[in-house]
């Protein structure tokens, strides 16, 4: 049986799995938008939510599921924190198994707070990027 010391080599090439690098790229990437966005108090997980419901006005809570490929009950509870804050509103639709949100006026204001936040953001993760050669982003 191999003993751990012997097994070392093994367990670092762990490290170069490319969905653990994806995820802690990811990672440091959501906390540099959220230090961007600091000042307006939101994550970008929720400016996501916000500019996605912006662009429909309505969206049904399935087709943002969709759209964010994220699991209803993780959506559900980022929306029930937008909803707490004023920032969308449930509408009530004919059909009750559909459940609709839309941005609040306050919601929108938020957005266009956090825009310019956001762009600045954009910018430098891809000016970033150019130094090292990456154009994908």
């Amino acid at each position: 049986m191999e003993t751990k010391k012997e097994n070392t080599f093994k367990y670092r090439q762990l490290q170069s799995c490319k969905c653990f690098q994806s995820r802690k790229n990811a990672r440091i990437m959501t906390q540099f938008y959220d230090k961007k966005l600091k000042p307006t108090k939101i994550k970008i997980t929720q400016f996501t939510i916000l500019s996605l419901i912006a662009i429909g006005e309505r969206r049904t809570v399935n087709s943002l599921s969709e759209d964010l490929f994220m699991d209803r009950t993780t959506l559900t509870r980022s929306l029930n924190i937008l909803l707490k804050l004023k920032l969308i509103q449930k509408i009530k639709n004919k059909d009750g198994r559909k459940k609709i949100v839309c941005l609040t006026e306050k919601g929108y204001e938020l957005l266009e707070t956090a825009i310019p936040l956001w762009k600045e953001a954009e910018e430098k993760i891809f000016d970033e990027c150019k130094k090292f050669g990456f154009s994908a982003l």
